[in-house]
């Protein structure tokens, strides 16, 4: 339009040096006299129209619609037009008469000298229009017949058919999906990626169904699940078995206490001290109690007078020494030591391992009394009193109602060493082969593998840097080539988004050029222009974005010289299908008709795009700049690519207001 306008100015100056009047053969022949006095040279002095210029035009009649000047007025195909120029159009799309379908109300109209319909017929889309104007809709399956989905493993291909329900072209027959399915331990190819039972991890064996129920307590251990031949099999597992006497004070049945049945501290008289020590004390039954042995009780007629378990029992009479106690001695002289003890004393917790209810205290000689807990309890070996728990195995052990208290950072969020989306991540966690250690690090997210940087806000190359903008591993953002009227480069494809695709976000400052995201709005023109400098470009200038928009062509709108009411989210285009007609913003290049013949998406409507082009300040002294393009609520006559009328300060914020970014060189 620039082009156009040039040739018009050039024509008028014309006009006017060689002063010709306006008529069928004279373009100035229809002013009186060029200095309206009484007269000129050309009327002789007489307020008379001046004599046709000479002209090889011979007027054929009235103008119609051939790209001639059948009236010699120097224009070609204007004013009122015969028929059927104006009319409504008919016999389209192979209907006799009136146009039906998306042709409905359209206006035959005279263009480069050929009468054609404004709203002609178009290829039937999978929309519940008749768009090819048969009287038809979504006839002949538009957008089907296309093969979907993977015929690979245990998937099963389908093939795309127009819904004329929904109205959208969807994959119909198909059963799974690439990566779609869990692969599984079955000698199948679950996830239809050409492998079977590949990547299925490695977990633990289950305590109770293919492990010792113990898990990895004393020298069992709960070994590990993998798939062998299409089926989950544990290997390593060892389960419990008889507990035996041994120096090395081995847990052989894994219930956390070694040497328990010939525990040398709670009295096994054959093992006491040490394995194969049998206690043998004149007149006594013996008994153990830490590592030493014990009288548990005289023969008939003897009695332990002395207290001194090392010389037996004495003959002779008992000595009373009062009530009996739990004490190993037979304080009352009943000839049995520790018997008549009453109820026994209220020492014993509940809860947790301890059990629902509480044990009855024992009373264990010399020791005293004992409370009797499971092995998963974690008691004083000497004393026998519940311990503060230190195990990593989702228990309470110490029976305080807190479950893992010794671990505390259990359950909490950790990573692996890994950079950017190579990082991966999981949580603490017991350690399965060994509970008394710390939990450790377990992994359920591993970090992907290294691919190119784009521009997403995030680390994809794993380099340590987000979103690079130099060096070979930069972020290539997607733009197109440029070379018109004397200018050489490169313009955003789409309008400008944010890197993490967020619409009020503002803590990211580089601009992207990315398909199908929402674009950057809600940004003053110096925010747009520091967008587009963190990315290397600038915003473009008014030239730049119009030879974008107009291109070679020199087109009205970027799709061509008539508008098109559905081609871009102008005010006509309802941005929500299906409900009364919407102005909202949608995202970068979801229409496909909505680009310009370099290649350039969204450069009428959607949002209004600031420019480079600083036209006058405001009265407080803020720069003025133009904004392209027009908005999701602009009507035709604003979203051409030479308008250029509307304006803001550049420290305005508006919803329907963003940017797009150029450079001089390829990105």
């Amino acid at each position: 339009m620039i082009r156009a306008l040039v040739v018009g100015l050039v024509a008028a100056a014309a006009l006017v040096l060689t002063s010709c009047d306006l008529n069928p053969y004279c373009l100035n022949c229809g002013v009186l006299n060029g200095d309206g006095g009484p007269g000129d040279a050309v009327d002789g002095g007489i307020d008379t129209p001046d004599a046709p210029d000479a002209s090889t035009c011979v007027p054929t009649g009235p103008e119609a619609c051939n790209n001639k000047d059948d009236d010699c007025d120097g224009m070609i195909d204007e004013g009122t037009l015969a028929a059927p120029v104006g009319q409504l159009c008919t016999n389209i799309g192979g209907v006799t008469g009136p146009a039906v379908g998306e042709c409905t109300g359209g206006i035959n109209v005279c263009v480069n000298g050929a009468v054609v319909c404004d709203k002609p017929p178009m290829p039937e889309q999978c929309d519940g229009k008749d768009n090819d104007c048969n009287g038809l809709e979504d006839e002949g399956d538009p957008g089907g017949g296309a093969k979907c989905g993977t015929d690979v493993g245990e998937c099963v291909a389908g093939t795309f058919h127009c819904n004329t329900t929904t109205m959208m072209v969807e994959c119909q027959g198909a059963i799974g999906t690439v990566g779609g399915q869990t692969e599984t331990c079955n000698n199948r190819d679950d996830d239809c990626d050409g492998m079977f039972d590949e990547s299925i991890p490695t977990t633990a064996c289950v305590p109770g169904v293919d492990g010792p129920m113990q898990g990895d307590t004393g020298e069992c251990n709960l070994g590990t699940r993998s798939c062998i031949g299409g089926v989950t099999v544990c290997s390593g597992a060892v389960f419990p078995t008889f507990e035996r006497c041994d120096v090395a004070d081995l847990d052989q049945d894994c219930d956390g206490m070694g040497h328990n049945g010939y525990d040398i501290l709670n009295g096994d008289p054959l093992n006491c001290g040490a394995c194969g020590t049998v206690c043998n004390l004149p007149h006594a039954f013996e008994g153990c109690a830490n590592g030493q042995c014990t009288i548990a009780a005289c023969e008939t007629g003897w009695h332990d007078n002395n207290g001194m378990a090392s010389d037996g029992c004495e003959a002779g009479f008992c000595i009373v020494t009062g009530n009996e106690v739990c004490n190993g001695l037979d304080d009352d002289c009943s000839g049995v030591a520790d018997d008549n003890l009453g109820t026994p004393p209220n020492i014993c917790k509940a809860g947790g391992e301890c059990g629902a209810t509480a044990p009855t205290a024992m009373c264990m000689g010399a020791m005293g009394w004992r409370c009797v807990y499971p092995g998963t309890v974690q008691t004083d070996p000497m004393t026998g009193a519940i311990v503060a728990e230190t195990r990593c195995d989702m228990l309470d052990n110490d029976c305080d109602s807190v479950t893992d208290e010794g671990q505390p950072n259990l359950g909490q969020p950790c990573a692996d060493t890994g950079v950017g989306v190579c990082q991966g991540k999981g949580s603490y966690q017991c350690d399965a082969m060994n509970l008394n250690n710390p939990a450790v690090c377990v992994i359920t997210t591993p970090g992907a593998s290294p691919g190119p940087e784009l521009c997403d806000d995030q680390d994809n190359n794993c380099d340590g840097i987000v979103d690079n903008t130099t060096g070979p591993d930069r972020v290539i953002d997607s733009m197109t080539h440029v070379v018109l009227g004397g200018l050489d480069y490169y313009i955003d494809t789409y309008e400008a988004s944010r890197p993490d695709a967020a619409t009020t976000n503002t803590s990211t400052s580089r601009a992207c050029s990315t398909a199908n995201r929402p674009p950057w709005r809600n940004v003053t023109w110096t925010g747009a222009q520091a967008a587009c400098q963190a990315a290397g470009k600038q915003l473009c200038t008014s030239n730049q974005w119009q030879f974008a928009c107009e291109g070679a062509l020199d087109t009205t709108y970027p799709y061509g010289n008539a508008f098109m009411p559905m081609a871009c989210n102008t005010e006509s285009y309802d941005g929500i299908i299906g409900l009364p007609d919407d102005d909202v913003m949608i995202n970068t290049g979801a229409l496909a008709a909505c680009v310009s013949s370099p290649g350039v998406r969204d450069m009428s409507g959607n949002l209004k795009e600031w420019t480079d082009d600083i036209t006058g300040q405001t009265t407080g002294g803020v720069n003025i700049a133009v904004l392209r393009g027009g908005s999701f609520e602009t009507p035709k006559l604003g979203a051409t690519c030479d308008f250029r009328t509307t304006r803001a300060a550049i420290n305005v914020i508006e919803s329907a207001t963003g940017f797009r970014c150029c450079r001089a060189t390829a990105p």
